[in-house]
């Protein structure tokens, strides 16, 4: 065996162990053998009593490793606990992954859970089996038998803890042979999950369905949500063919921040289902949140019209709320960001100055806007390039459709669709800037350039007073949505019009910001919306905070207009309402949002004197959830710089 295989062995490092064994071989063969000496490896996850479900509570993830998986990454590395265990192996290490190390990227998935249950992985072996003698072949076997012998593995350990029979029968079948039962049906997405690396959940309701027999399953399900609230990842879909499950998902998700439950909102949803996540929101758990079905399917069906609307129907917003088709998607999570208002910011002070008109100016800032996009989704087609040749993903080759028969790893085209996807952080921050460039030297001639940049440049409080006071986004002015809408069209247009290049079939945007509109905020200086130097960005295309001064029905009239069809990834708006507005006035905002073209609507339900004793008490808040850039977390858990920008919402009430 090579010494460095040896090496990695002897010190407890199976990963790294199968990345040398052979090195000889390809990347693609490294990287599966390298996953399934970690899953030969890796202990049974420990079970505790009252577990329904195998593993749970993210015992699986469970490791003295400094090497593991990781479902985005491929793999992770823990460069301080390898130091420790091993200079030598380290320093191997780090050769190694300068070359395969790809600069960043983040892309998230959901395996084919309802092809997997229907089937079973047998049945997945005997296609890996089929195909031509290599090395693609070979990984993958040797992958598939390693978690073949972790699940057999662990139905000895679990026997001898004495665990239910039920769960250990079950497990004996699945995931391996085809689930029979709802409850088998759980038992496999959940070790489905698992192995994926605990990504997401897909679309449960219409995955299980067929198995379901009458059987009340609320808190197996809720285990599963905690299984993925325990890991700290990300969402789960339901709807809109509305069905049993989809109730006790709803019923589930109540008081929990994760996963990010996507409720397929439709005019004929139940009152059933309404009036149980109305009630899970005013409760204070943020979950679920709507999307708007119809819009989606119109949106992809526009942009990818050879897809067949049963796959269309796979819809599910993976990570916060990227779009994937689950189980036949390499669609990228956070590939990249676009800074709207830091170009606008550099653009402004480079030209504000020299432009005649407004016109010239806006011209000239969608122009170098669109020339920064162009250049970022080419340096995303190199790092993709890269991926496909230095940073395989065997196990997602598995679980996603038409990889193995197309004999191509997940990140190499292997995929029946592959979409690069980047976000944006700004847009309403610079929608609302170009309106007070508009409004105060162009129109009205209050100050001159030079002026204004003067006064932006010093925070003078005067010249903020009149920035505040200038039209804006997000009050259902014509005038104002007019721009948005055109310079939303502008760049959007971008990513739909640019020609796909090697193996990637679509570039994407997606209008989330997770977290990143604080640390982008700092990239910038004072901006003409009223930002100051260093403020966190706009967290969705809802109105900036404190400036949705006409109600929310005004907001959400403003935020239709955005052409969020163009956009073919999810546009995130966060509405932050009263417990009183959480109910009839609710749906009737929601519906009507959808009913004008709106893509996606989560709600934090608070009030002001809760959110500012929680900002000055914060230990006696541990519990309260907020809903952030595209996902929801324990208001404690962010940073005080986000805390702040939740505070400073406008919290709509009933007049």
């Amino acid at each position: 065996m090579n010494q460095l295989a040896e090496l990695f062995y002897s010190i407890g490092e199976p990963y790294a162990a199968g990345l040398f064994e052979e090195p000889e071989k390809d990347y693609f063969y490294r990287h599966a053998l390298a996953n399934a000496r970690y899953l030969e490896y890796l202990k049974p996850a420990r079970y505790d009593a009252g577990e329904r479900l195998y593993p749970s509570n993210a015992k699986f993830f469970h490791s003295d490793c400094a090497v593991t998986p990781q479902f985005a990454m491929t793999y992770q590395i823990d460069w301080g606990k390898l130091e420790k265990k091993s200079a030598e192996g380290a320093a191997a290490l780090r050769e190694f992954y300068s070359i395969s190390n790809h600069g960043g990227g983040w892309t998230h998935a959901a395996p084919n859970y309802k092809r997997i249950l229907r089937e079973g992985l047998t049945s997945y072996r005997a296609r890996i089996a089929a195909q031509p003698d290599g090395e693609f072949r070979d990984g993958l076997l040797a992958l598939i038998d390693a978690m073949k012998n972790y699940i057999e593995r662990s139905i000895e350990y679990l026997r001898s803890v004495n665990a239910p029979e039920e769960l250990i029968d079950a497990l004996t079948r699945v995931p391996f042979e085809p689930a029979k039962t709802y409850y088998e049906g759980l038992v496999s997405w959940n070790v489905i999950f698992h192995f994926d690396g605990g990504d997401n959940l897909g679309c449960l309701d219409s995955g299980l369905i067929h198995l379901y027999n009458g059987e009340d399953y609320t808190e197996i399900i809720g285990e599963l949500f905690g299984n993925l609230d325990a890991v700290g990842t990300w969402s789960c879909t339901v709807g809109p063919d509305y069905n049993p499950i989809t109730v006790q998902a709803v019923r589930a998700i109540r008081n929990r921040r994760r996963p990010m439950l996507e409720l397929m909102t439709t005019p004929e949803m139940p009152d059933e289902l309404w009036e149980i996540a109305i009630d899970n929101i005013r409760c204070g758990s943020c979950n679920p949140s709507f999307y708007n079905p119809k819009g989606i399917h119109d949106m992809l069906k526009d942009r990818f019209p050879h897809i067949p609307d049963e796959e269309l129907a796979l819809f599910c917003g993976c990570g916060c709320t990227e779009t994937n088709l689950q189980g036949l998607t390499r669609a990228g999570g956070t590939d990249d960001n676009i800074p709207f208002l830091l170009i606008l910011e550099h653009y402004m002070h480079s030209h504000l100055t020299e432009a005649a008109t407004f016109e010239e100016f806006y011209e000239g800032l969608c122009a170098e806007t669109e020339r920064q996009i162009d250049r970022q989704l080419d340096n995303i087609v190199i790092r993709y390039e890269h991926m496909a040749k230095y940073c395989p993903n065997p196990i997602r080759t598995i679980f996603t459709d038409d990889c193995i028969e197309n004999g191509k790893d997940f990140n190499a085209g292997g995929a029946r669709y592959t979409w690069t996807q980047s976000s944006d952080s700004g847009l309403i921050n610079t929608v609302d800037s170009l309106l007070a460039i508009r409004e105060l030297i162009f129109r009205k001639k209050m100050f001159t350039a030079e002026e204004f940049l003067e006064k932006l440049t010093a925070e003078d409080p005067v010249f903020y007073k009149i920035l505040r006071q200038c039209p804006c986004y997000g009050t259902d002015n014509d005038d104002a949505d007019m721009l948005a809408a055109d310079y939303a069209k502008r760049v959007y247009s971008v990513y739909r019009n640019k020609p796909p290049k090697s193996f990637i079939d679509a570039y994407i945007l997606t209008e989330h910001q997770f977290l990143r509109y604080e640390g982008e905020g700092q990239r910038v200086g004072p901006t003409p919306d009223g930002r100051k130097k260093g403020e966190p960005t706009c967290d969705s295309i809802a109105a900036i905070r404190g400036k949705a001064t006409e109600g929310p029905t005004a907001m959400l009239k403003s935020a239709a207009k955005l052409p969020q069809n163009l956009a073919d990834g999810i546009s995130v708006l966060n509405l932050t309402l009263s417990k009183a507005f959480v109910g009839d006035a609710l749906r009737s905002l929601v519906d009507s949002y959808f009913a004008m073209g709106g893509i996606q609507v989560q709600v934090t339900c608070t009030s002001a004197e809760e959110l500012q004793d929680a900002l000055e008490n914060p230990d006696k808040h541990r519990d309260l959830i907020v809903r952030v850039g595209g996902y929801s977390d324990y208001f404690v858990n962010l940073s005080p710089a986000l805390r702040k920008t939740v505070v400073e919402r406008n919290i709509h009430e009933l007049a």
